[in-house]
């Protein structure tokens, strides 16, 4: 007879050495609802602000470094090795991968540990849409060998989710789109934002535009301070902030010297107060080569900011939708320069576009509506596990009985 099952569920995110941001909070929110249904919940996580946050919010911490972002065979061979005789003793039910490495690694590992069930998401591809035809094929190949280890991959916008059957990833029957959703954060922030403007060396009249992001080369920030340095004089100064970390922080923090723009440009660092930055800014500014979804973007359209970013496809789904955006050419800082000026300039037009997103927001992209539709999907694999478990049970009831002493 089958025995009922009384152990709590096991859920485990497998991320590794990514850096705590947009991921790590879709993270936090599949954990709490996980956990809202009294499964046990870990997480692989060796950044220390996402172990931190891990613990915070309640969550098991697995501390186990053996995924790291860098190409390292041996070491990596050596990782997977470790991460597949730890999922072979942790009696997870499911093992849900995030990030590229995280993915291949995480679920080759899950794979050959004989995790019942195994969910990838995409929060986007290593390559962008400029990259050359050999990068796209290089990794969406190894990408098309990892859908093999997983039960279901996740794409984080309509958009990813057609170019990877494009690029023939996967069987359409094993991918989907849950599109990012994000909690109102402006709405929840009870700082003033007159006062975080003055912290942030802004005077009366003049516009914060606001960027957060991985201080990397694929966010595009280059073209965002040449863009500062384009703008022209004129009723409202314009002045840049820009959140987050990175390797390249020093070469940015150079260049704005070197523009002769470091006077209006402030780099603040990593921030968890982003609800109180939007509220303080007057728009948002994506420059970014490539995005999954983004998530500050997302929460820019909650608080109702107006937006200026690049027309990469993920920028344009949401556009689509609704007029809440400018969208410029990647890497065109001169583009990127005329709309914010533009913008500044248009109190009328900005209110129009952050209303836009507002609504664009409310009716496709709150964090609810994403956490139930990865609540769903759980369920529904774990049932087509069940139910197959039970039909081979029930086959083998049923089969003939062999006579004793030997085969017929």
């Amino acid at each position: 007879m089958l025995i009922k099952q009384t152990a709590p569920m096991k859920l485990l995110h497998v991320v590794g050495d990514s850096r705590f941001g947009g991921v790590a909070w879709i993270i936090l929110g599949l954990g709490r609802i996980a956990q809202a249904e009294g499964w046990q919940v870990d997480i692989l996580t060796i950044d220390p602000v996402f172990q931190a946050a891990v613990l915070r919010n309640g969550l098991g911490l697995v501390d186990l470094d053996v995924i790291r972002r860098d190409i390292r065979p041996l070491w990596d061979l050596k990782g997977l090795v470790r991460l597949r005789d730890f999922l072979r003793k942790g009696s997870y039910r499911i093992v849900h991968t995030h990030t590229s490495k995280g993915g291949f690694v995480g679920r080759l590992a899950a794979r050959m540990a004989g995790v019942p069930v195994i969910v990838h998401t995409a929060h986007g591809f290593a390559f962008h849409e400029s990259s050359p035809r050999s990068t796209r094929l290089f990794y969406s190949s190894l990408e098309r060998m990892a859908s093999r280890w997983c039960d279901r991959i996740v794409c984080v916008s309509e958009f990813h989710h057609r170019w990877a059957l494009e690029l023939g990833m996967c069987h359409p029957s094993r991918i989907l789109a849950i599109p990012n959703g994000v909690a109102d954060v402006a709405g929840q922030s009870r700082a003033d934002p007159g006062e975080t403007r003055r912290r942030l060396g802004a005077k009366a009249g003049d516009a914060i535009v606001l960027s957060m992001a991985r201080l990397a080369g694929d966010k595009g920030l280059q073209y965002l301070i040449e863009a500062a340095a384009m703008i022209r004089p004129g009723a409202r100064t314009a002045r840049l902030v820009i959140g987050g970390d990175g390797p390249d922080r020093a070469r940015l923090e150079d260049m704005t010297r070197r523009l002769g723009v470091a006077d209006r440009v402030r780099f603040l660092g990593f921030r968890q107060d982003v609800g109180d930055l939007l509220r303080a800014c007057d728009l948002v500014a994506l420059p970014s080569l490539r995005e999954g979804l983004s998530m500050f973007l997302l929460e820019a359209m909650a608080a109702g900011k107006p937006v200026v970013a690049t027309n990469i496809g993920s920028h344009r789904e949401l556009a689509a939708q609704a007029e809440m955006a400018r969208l410029v050419p990647p890497t065109d800082s001169k583009a990127l320069s005329d709309a914010i000026q533009k913008l500044i300039q248009d109190p009328s037009l900005m209110a129009r576009l952050g209303a836009g997103g507002r609504a664009l927001f409310e009716r496709r992209y709150t964090e609810g509506r994403m956490l139930n539709a990865y609540r769903d999907l759980y369920r529904e694999l774990l049932e087509s596990k069940r139910g197959a478990a039970r039909r081979v049970y029930a086959g083998a009831a049923h089969a003939p009985r062999q006579p004793e002493g030997g085969v017929l």
